[in-house]
């Protein structure tokens, strides 16, 4: 089982073994005398607590990236060490970041944003609304169009230092108006680069930022060393020191070696392997409105017909499924799509879609009644001559690996006659055939914002896996108008209301990833402080100084 743990301090503290104080103190000695030791950016302040000198804490993070790892072209959660969003989560769910507080027009189509005051860029520079619009002017050239929360923006004013007002080319809701994930750069150091070559700028291996930790140092595709940021609007973090560690070498030996504390983006094997080593514990970030869910293809035969797909549908033992990617059982099972920015709010007042109980009796049922029997007695099922059977496509290698999954949903499916041949093909190749719609069945996720749906085809006339449905195409074209959460909730219902009866796709569980760290490591909980980075203001090092 997953030990699965909730820190309750009400704010981090540190403390530190007798015998940690005496090897970090021997150890300062020795690079003193031998002439290695940095002084700190601060001149030493950082490790100064009430007059006593404690040892520098560091965090060591194990991430496959290169130089540009806290830059656009990355675009990867990093850069939340050196930059700050406008609001922290997104939507509803929205919290203060730069932005204080906001409001908007009543018609939707003017948003309002005021910011903080107290914000510096890390070379003591005040931050000001002029850095975020000409950060989002340099997003919305064709060039670079990093960010589509900046291509929805018609015009971008600044009457004053510390308001940013946003005028959008629609009415736009809070689940676009408010992005957690776009971060933005100091203009008086940028304004006089070529944004043609913006992915390439130095800046980007040498940021200069507004966020909790300042670049310290760095090696060329190996390291990058932080600084806790003393000027930091929300205090100084309690880890002095964060070190990226850029390299894609073996996680679990990584940790275990003890060259990282931290790793990111585990896989099934990975997981299981740390579970079970109690120097470390396993944190889960799910994300409720990216269902992962079994896509099957209309125009195989025996994939056509709604009541086979539903019978196969109580016939997949979801919860087992979870369980064999070492996922925690409180994680939710979902059945339909849900608000971007509510999914998780919803699942907490027991309002989400559940989805297909397993039921192997009601899926036989199902299928005799559709025509499908065992008649030759060999355990497979058959009509009109063709077998039940088919091919399911599996990404193998990796994170995305659905290779494991695959060959539980290839048992589970044979128990009610019903045979599956299982194609396992590397990442890119998967992309080729998924996109192509050259698959009988396929594991992924649905990205349920409207106009992804819309946009990558999957119920209107580009529909990739033979299901076309006009009404549910004018259901998501409603949504991406409604703004408003009631009427959103009635849209989603009416739209689970016929995935449920079509069944295009089973829906299985969330989205997930998974996040390794050192016991020593506190702060962290599944599932809404499980990112060691996002979460890195919460986080503090509290070593027992006990090996197991």
């Amino acid at each position: 089982m997953i030990e699965r743990v909730t820190d309750v301090h009400s704010k981090p503290r540190r403390r530190i073994s007798a015998l940690g104080r005496l090897v970090a103190a021997v150890a300062m000695v020795v690079a003193l005398g031998c002439g290695q030791a940095d002084a700190p950016a601060d001149g030493g302040a950082a490790s100064r607590r009430g007059g006593e000198v404690e040892p520098q804490t560091t965090l060591t993070i194990l991430f496959a990236s290169d130089d540009y790892v806290l830059g656009p072209s990355r675009d990867d959660s990093p850069k939340f060490l050196m930059f700050e969003p406008l609001v922290r989560g997104y939507g509803t769910r929205a919290r203060p970041g730069l932005a204080e507080r906001w409001e908007h027009s009543g018609d939707f189509r003017t948003w309002t944003y005021h910011l903080r005051r107290d914000v510096r860029w890390h070379d003591g520079v005040p931050f000001t609304a002029h850095d975020v619009a000409f950060s989002l002017e340099l997003f919305r050239k064709p060039e670079i169009a990093l960010h589509g929360f900046a291509l929805m923006i018609d015009s971008i004013a600044v009457p004053d230092e510390h308001t940013l007002v946003l005028t959008f080319l629609r009415p736009t809701g809070p689940e676009e108006a408010l992005p957690g994930w776009p971060v933005f750069y100091p203009k008086h150091l940028l304004t006089d680069l070529d944004p043609t070559s913006f992915f390439d700028w130095e800046f980007w291996t040498r940021p200069v930022g507004n966020g909790p930790y300042r670049y310290v140092r760095g090696v060329s595709n190996t390291m990058i060393e932080t600084q806790a940021n003393p000027d930091y609007f929300e205090g100084t973090p309690a880890i002095d020191r964060v070190v990226l560690r850029l390299s894609s070498a073996n996680k679990v030996t990584e940790l275990r070696s003890g060259n990282v504390d931290v790793a990111y983006y585990l896989s099934a094997p990975e997981i299981a392997a740390l579970v079970a080593d109690p120097r470390f514990r396993v944190y889960f970030q799910w994300i409720t409105s990216e269902p992962q869910a079994i896509h099957w293809n209309q125009r195989h035969p025996f994939l056509a017909h709604a009541l086979v797909r539903r019978a196969l549908s109580h016939a997949v033992n979801r919860r087992e499924l979870a369980r064999l990617l070492y996922l925690p059982d409180e994680m939710p099972l979902v059945g339909g799509l849900s608000p971007d920015d509510r999914a998780l709010d919803l699942y907490r007042e027991g309002k989400l879609d559940q989805g297909f109980v397993f039921d192997p009796r009601a899926a036989g049922e199902l299928l005799d009644e559709a025509g499908w029997l065992d008649r030759g007695g060999d355990g497979v099922r058959e009509r009109a001559g063709i077998e039940a059977r088919f091919t399911l496509l599996a990404r193998q290698g990796g994170i995305l690996s659905t290779l494991e999954p695959a060959l539980l949903l290839q048992n589970q499916l044979r128990r009610v006659g019903v045979e599956v041949e299982i194609r396992p093909v590397e990442s890119s190749v998967w992309w080729e055939l998924f996109r192509s719609g050259d698959f009988d069945a396929t594991v992924h996720d649905v990205r349920n914002v409207p106009t992804d749906l819309l946009r990558e085809g999957f119920f209107g006339e580009g529909t990739k896996i033979g299901y076309r449905n006009p009404e549910i195409v004018r259901l998501l074209e409603a949504l991406t108008l409604e703004l408003t959460s009631p009427g959103q909730d009635t849209l989603y219902a009416r739209i689970n209301a016929i995935l449920r009866r079509d069944v295009p796709v089973t829906f299985l569980f969330p989205y997930f990833e998974a996040y390794a760290a050192h016991r020593k490591v506190r702060g962290l909980r599944t599932p809404d402080h499980s990112h060691p980075i996002e979460a890195i203001q919460e986080v503090w090092i509290e070593d027992d100084g006990v090996e197991p």
